[in-house]
């Protein structure tokens, strides 16, 4: 009992790393999300201002939109490494599909056992109902 308490202790270290790189990771998109939507109402309003200046601020418009761009994007790549994550190592749902499953094979053979018994009676009476037929006839 010794060595798997060090195990377990050892796995959920390793679980909460990557928690903690996963809730970072997350926070560091969401707030990148947040600072370039609001540079991009600041700088939106278009009031008393020359050429230049709204060049240039639609220059930083356009650099933040690919930021927001990117920011979403690794979310995205976030959410696609949790449900693959979540798909490879839930083994309780994994377990649970695996029994339904069996149980669903069990079930139609089963069936099938029953439905071969069946026709093997069927078949039985019928040969049984052919032999003595065929046996009246010749004692005839």
């Amino acid at each position: 009992m010794s060595t798997s308490q060090p195990a377990r202790s050892s796995a959920r270290q390793i679980l909460l790393q990557a928690e903690d790189q996963y809730n970072k990771r997350i926070d560091d998109d969401i707030t990148k999300l947040v600072d370039c939507f609001t540079d991009v109402i600041r700088v939106g309003e278009n009031k008393d201002k020359d050429k230049f200046r709204v060049a240039e601020e639609g220059y930083q418009i356009e650099s933040q939109s690919a930021q927001i761009v990117r920011s979403t994007e690794s979310l995205l790549a976030l959410i696609t490494d949790l449900k693959q994550h979540l798909l490879l190592n839930d083994t309780d749902t994994l377990s649970r599909l695996m029994d339904q499953r069996a149980n669903a094979l069990d079930n139609q053979r089963e069936e099938i056992k029953d439905t071969i018994c069946k026709m093997r009676r069927e078949l039985s009476d019928a040969i049984y109902d052919l032999e003595s037929v065929y046996f009246r006839s010749l004692s005839s």
